[in-house]
């Protein structure tokens, strides 16, 4: 096999996408973490780089004034010395609020932190603003959603500015998103779903799809596939998996495949279903091929992890949990020759005694290498995700618009074994997949 150094550039749409992502916290949900890095806390707000200058901005025609606006004290320089009013500073929230790019898009997080920073400071006070909004949009470039958070003129004003928070989750700037681009299937109206009952067939694998809920034929929607573990029902993710339950049931199509034998679940001879699979959906539903996501658990893991290699020129991201090396598909960048590019969420239990803590972080770090992120790097918390039964990072330097999440959970899901599918999953990963 070639090396992966020589794998197909990803398409322009792709480019297009490829902003860097900002601060801030989930927002309504593809997949990854660090197992031989340790997770860092939250970024401290003092260690915040630039995020001084919005103090320095005080300085101008009245020392006091500009003395005000550096501490935050919200007094804007004792009395009026300072210049035409003593409130500087004490209007000022900084940026407000602390969450920066809520939306998860880094230029929004930038955006959020443009207060007026210490506008009553004598002189140069409203120099303090634009100095902090303009550290806030360096903080989003690094996809580190706190650092964006904690340069936003803090220390212009009043100290509430930049509230330490982990890495923004997703998508590139807002305004660096590609638009629909519609499948064949739109227009089609009455498109057979199958049921868990009644499913479809295509290349002698079961699956049926879910629509969301006011399903528009002319409106293209994202897609999101969930594979589940070996020895399951073919409705297993419909039930556990969590899209049903959470904001996906309104915006995506999802679709739930079958492996070829349920008892032995996933494996290589599998891999070349997912195409005619894949055309089937796109000729009878209305989706956006520029949002196409995969997730799936144990052996339903290991097959998108392939899938997140071999067909990376079809889905934008991924969603591995529980995973293993698979025959044939090495956990080996050198002798892959994958196509395209994803953004990778990899999800693995800590404590997993099915196939074992060893090898989730096998899944992280072929990714890691493919979208060149750092590794040496210090990883960035995901914000709301930082508890043990969750415990996700997203690691730093990687290709743009192409990050990778790292979750080295302690739920005890799936019989005790901290093997199968964590309950924060299905928020985390949608809360991904949607912000592209």
């Amino acid at each position: 096999m070639q090396s992966s150094n020589s794998r197909r550039a990803p398409s322009p749409a792709r480019l297009a996408a490829r902003a860097v992502v900002g601060t801030g916290t989930l927002l309504s949900f593809v997949v990854a973490t660090s197992c031989a890095v340790e997770p860092e806390p939250p970024f401290d707000p003092s260690a915040a780089g630039s995020s001084t200058s919005g103090g320095s901005a005080g300085n101008g025609s009245g020392a006091k004034g500009g003395t005000g606006g550096g501490s935050g004290s919200g007094t804007g320089g004792s009395g009026a010395t300072g210049g035409s009013g003593a409130t500087g500073g004490s209007s000022a929230s900084g940026g407000a609020p602390a969450t920066a790019g809520m939306s998860g898009s880094a230029g929004r997080g930038g955006s959020n932190a443009s207060g007026s920073g210490g506008t009553g400071v004598a002189g140069s006070a409203a120099v303090g603003g634009a100095s902090g909004s303009g550290t806030g949009a360096a903080g989003g470039m690094a996809m580190s959603g706190g650092q964006g958070g904690m340069s936003m003129g803090g220390r212009g004003g009043m100290s509430t500015g930049g509230a330490p928070g982990g890495a923004g989750m997703g998508a590139a700037g807002s305004s660096g998103k590609p638009a629909p681009k519609p499948s064949m299937g739109c227009g089609k109206a009455s498109p057979q779903t199958g049921s868990s009952n009644s499913p479809l067939n295509v290349s002698n694998h079961q699956y049926y799809v879910k629509l969301p809920t006011g399903y528009d034929a002319s409106k293209p929607y994202p897609v999101i596939y969930m594979f589940n573990p070996t020895g399951n029902p073919l409705n297993w993710a419909e039930q556990n998996a969590g899209y049903e339950k959470n904001a996906a049931k309104d915006a995506a199509i999802r679709v739930y495949p079958g492996p070829l034998s349920m008892s032995s679940g996933w494996g290589s001879g599998d891999v070349s279903f997912f195409e005619p699979l894949y055309n089937a959906i796109l000729g009878a539903f209305c989706v956006d091929q520029e949002r196409v996501f995969a997730a799936g658990e144990s052996s339903g893991g290991d097959f998108v992890s392939i899938l997140g290699c071999e067909h990376g020129d079809k889905l934008r991201a991924v969603a591995p949990c529980a995973t293993k090396d698979v025959g044939g598909y090495p956990l080996d960048t050198s002798k892959r020759m994958c196509k395209g590019e994803v953004t990778a969420i990899v999800i693995h239990g800590k404590n997993d005694n099915v196939v074992g803590p060893e090898n989730g972080p096998k899944t992280r770090d072929f990714y890691v290498k493919l979208n060149h992120c750092d590794a040496s790097a210090m990883t960035q918390p995901v914000m709301n995700y930082t508890d043990a039964k969750s415990n996700c990072v997203q690691y730093q330097g990687c290709d743009d618009g192409f990050p990778v999440y790292w979750c080295q959970h302690t739920d005890p899901e799936y019989s005790n074994t901290n093997h199968g599918w964590p309950h924060f999953a299905a928020d985390m990963t949608w809360g991904v997949f949607s912000s592209y």
